[in-house]
């Protein structure tokens, strides 16, 4: 029988089992004898043993076999699981994902696992583990322990017997999906200023169900796209023992909100962010036990990603217990490097100080190690956030850690903007980044120094031109009244003031391309439904 045909099936599933494999084995370290975490470890095990035998992958058969068996003694009560056993089973599954990704590129296999099947059922929790290996290279390693507590939902939380119809899409058909909803969104505005030329009542009716329709239509698809955030946290206990071990610190790394659901692009692109900020955490931001007892601290360092919807947006906290960062130090440091001049750092707030770990180069690191110290991560990590139209905040205190706070859209594919006009120009501005809107009386607006402000409450509120940000010709207000809109920027409000208001749209953002995207304060394009072009602006770095 030709098993091909189900070839992707396989490497799919046995994807997901993989996945939870590693959740599992990290999760059991808090409990190890959580018996539904332990039964959930072998039957996750298990599956990849019978999937792969029916498929005719006797290596990855041999593998996950040998790893149920040594689950089933820790069943039975003839095995402790301990940070031995959990070192094995966590190479183990590191060499079942090599296999599963030569089995997708339909390559020989070169991974030999005899030696690992041997330790596997050789066993005993009474032995020190002298070496780990990883698929393609091999270190050694001494007898530690490593204090690892996973404070998040257990992976194997799920409902027994709890049913879902699903089927299985490729996202680039997802994708293709969002993109025709949002040209049929561009052309329902079309078909609306088209029913206001014509006036017939029946076109303004059928508009009105089309608008409808389309609503319904956009609030499912965008359903679709949405997934949970535990999609890439769920990997980052695993990515914490690692890194805890490798530099020989005690971790307890807590997660919250998981569960919370964000676009698909956005998921994707905030992997390699994330992990770089975690790798920052263990490497620079947490210190090793004798120095955490030195200052009257718990040996063991704590970690905590925390995530929280507000309006239309997700707020994502990564935040240790651990040295902190002075930013005397880090200016002093940037200074060196000649990254700024002298006379920049003593102008310098705390905040600015703390961001300059995010200038390309910068890095305190007495040393380069595998895990930090070559001046990339931080800048990556603003660069990519920045681009799926969020924005980055850092906070510190020596001896007490940092906080790294991530704001970003819940999605990135049709949103509601509003419209202004800038002399020549239309611009939208996302209306999740607008605080309100006024038509200020020039008798409010007063002067502080060279600034015009006026005062929201007992706050004063800089006015800035959104013309003049441009470089765009000014544009003479007539009229008593001045139209603005409130933003936040850099942690602070600040009134726009445009030409006119133009009304509410929900538009479909379009990527820029060269050299529009290499300016900053924009975050894409979007086309109207009579045909205009607009900008949509990016509020977190338009000034």
């Amino acid at each position: 029988m030709d098993m091909s045909q189900y070839r992707d099936l396989f490497i799919s599933e046995s994807r997901e089992h993989l996945r939870s494999l590693s959740d599992l084995i990290v999760a059991l370290e808090k409990d190890a004898c959580d018996k539904d975490t332990i039964n959930s470890l072998f039957r996750t095990a298990h599956s990849i043993k019978g999937m792969a035998a029916s498929m005719g992958y006797g290596a990855i058969a041999d593998l996950a076999h040998k790893m149920e068996d040594l689950m089933d003694r820790v069943r039975k009560g003839t095995l402790v699981y301990d940070t031995g056993a959990a070192d094995l089973l966590l190479e183990g599954t590191d060499f079942l994902e090599v296999m599963i990704n030569d089995v997708e590129c339909e390559a020989a296999g070169e991974c030999d696992i005899s030696g690992l099947v041997e330790r596997i059922a050789g066993y005993s929790s009474k032995e020190a583990l002298a070496t780990v290996s990883r698929p393609g290279k091999a270190e050694a390693t001494g007898p530690e322990k490593i204090s690892l507590l996973y404070q998040a939902e257990s992976p194997h939380a799920m409902r027994e017997g709890e049913t879902q119809q699903t089927v299985r899409v490729r996202t680039s058909v997802l994708d293709s999906l969002i993109n025709t909803t949002g040209e049929l969104i561009t052309n329902k505005h079309r078909l609306m200023n088209i029913g206001r030329e014509a006036g017939s009542e029946r076109l303004d009716g059928a508009i009105g169900e089309l608008t409808r329709l389309l609503r319904e239509l956009h609030n499912e698809v965008m359903s679709v796209r949405m997934m949970p955030f535990a999609t890439i946290t769920d990997r980052f206990p695993r990515l914490i023992r690692d890194l805890a071990k490798k530099s020989g610190k005690e971790v307890v790394f807590e997660i919250a909100g998981s569960e919370i659901e964000l676009d698909r692009g956005i998921i994707e692109g905030l992997s390699d962010p994330l992990i770089h900020i975690l790798r920052n955490a263990v490497d620079h931001g947490l210190e090793p036990a004798p120095e955490r007892l030195a200052v009257g601290k718990a040996p063991t360092g704590k970690i905590r990603l925390t995530t929280c919807r507000e309006k239309d947006r997700v707020i994502i906290v990564i935040e240790d217990d651990g040295r902190g960062m002075d930013p005397a130090t880090l200016i002093a440091h940037a200074t060196a490097k000649g990254l700024i001049k002298p006379e920049e750092g003593w102008m310098m707030s705390p905040q600015d100080a703390f961001m300059l770990t995010c200038i390309p180069g910068f890095s305190t690191a007495g040393e380069v190690t595998d895990v930090s110290g070559r001046g990339v991560g931080m800048d990556a990590v603003r660069s990519a956030v920045q681009s799926l139209g969020g924005s980055l905040a850092i906070e510190s205190e020596v001896g007490k850690g940092s906080r790294i706070i991530l704001s970003l859209p819940l999605t990135i594919a049709i949103i509601n903007v509003l419209l202004a006009a800038a002399a020549t120009l239309t611009i939208a501005v996302p209306v999740t980044n607008i605080l309100r809107t006024v038509e200020l009386r020039r008798s409010v607006i007063s002067s502080q120094g060279k600034q015009k402000v006026f005062h929201m409450g007992e706050e004063a509120v800089p006015l800035l031109s959104l013309n003049r940000i441009f470089g765009l010709p000014l544009t003479r207000l007539t009229g008593d009244v001045i139209p603005v809109f409130v933003t936040e920027m850099k942690g602070r409000k600040v009134g726009l003031v445009v030409d006119r208001f133009l009304g509410q749209q929900e538009v479909f953002i379009k990527p820029l391309g060269r050299p529009l995207a290499k300016l900053k304060g924009l975050a894409g394009g979007a086309i109207l439904g009579d045909g205009e072009s607009v900008f949509i602006l990016d509020m977190a770095n338009l000034v």
